[in-house]
């Protein structure tokens, strides 16, 4: 299944979109599903849940959490069950080490979001390296250009986690351009749990060319024929490396271990 678990809905910020209208593009898009991650907020659980049985379409709930050193991606068993995060830890910026041991600590999992994108205040940066309890990394958010997803990618490589993908979107257009494979069917947020933590997942890139991550034009659908265009999909098997991928094995240097240095 290809899933989207980065969108924004009109509860993120400077974004309009509705989450009725995030879930009609990624079916048009040829996606599976897509996960609604407003920033710092779980407000358009209702809405979310609404759109899914209005257009009998997967839509899941998470959260994109702003902390002290970067942002992630946060996923629960039960949404339904967990408080909206400013009840839980106050004002903004959150201490990361402390989120990611609450979430943890309520049967979550928790994603490094583009943590090489400098466009954000404070991004994490070389400091995952230091963080335990990180299931994934986001290796492919489509919204970001240059070197931040090659270098999320290379950080995944070498902390031996997959990397998952996801457009990042705040409109529209934005869905359908990057996403994660699962490789068993996901009904629910506990499906999707389970699986980040099991580590099977590829990040994948819908509609592009090998050595054309920046080109502007995208196939019209989903890849392998599945969809209207059917797009080019180029995915990072395990998560790992750049050309198809390494597994989740051993000997690919550990966390922090062999790596070079990066921009901070």
């Amino acid at each position: 299944m290809l899933i989207d678990l980065h969108v924004h809905s009109h509860h993120t910020a400077g974004v309009s979109m509705h989450p009725r209208e995030a879930v009609r593009r990624a079916r048009e898009a040829g996606l599976d599903g897509l996960v609604l991650t407003d920033l710092n907020t779980l407000e358009g659980l209702a809405e979310i849940r609404e759109a899914a049985r209005e257009e009998s379409f997967l839509a899941l709930c998470g959260v994109e959490l702003a902390t002290d050193r970067g942002h992630y991606l946060c996923y629960f068993p039960d949404p339904e069950r967990v408080p909206n995060p400013p009840q839980i830890f106050g004002t903004t910026p959150w201490p990361v080490r402390e989120v990611l041991g609450k979430v943890l600590e309520m049967g979550g999992v928790v994603v490094a979001a583009h943590p090489y994108d400098k466009s954000i205040d404070r991004p994490s940066g070389d400091f995952i390296f230091t963080l335990d309890g990180l299931s994934a990394l986001e290796g492919l958010c489509a919204r970001r250009k240059g070197p931040a997803n090659d270098l999320a990618i290379e950080a995944a490589d070498h902390m031996n986690l997959p990397c998952v993908g996801g457009s990042g979107a705040h409109e529209a257009a934005d869905i359908g351009k990057a996403a994660t494979l699962f490789k068993e069917p996901v009904r629910s947020e506990a499906d999707l749990v389970r699986q980040l933590k099991a580590g099977s997942v590829f990040c994948v890139a819908i509609g592009q060319q090998p050595g054309a991550a920046d080109a502007p034009s995208r196939g019209g659908g989903r890849p392998g024929g599945r969809g209207p265009g059917g797009g080019h999909r180029e995915g990072h098997g395990g998560g790992h490396g750049r050309g198809g991928g390494h597994g989740r094995g051993p000997g690919r240097g550990g966390r922090g271990g062999g790596r070079r240095d990066r921009d901070r």
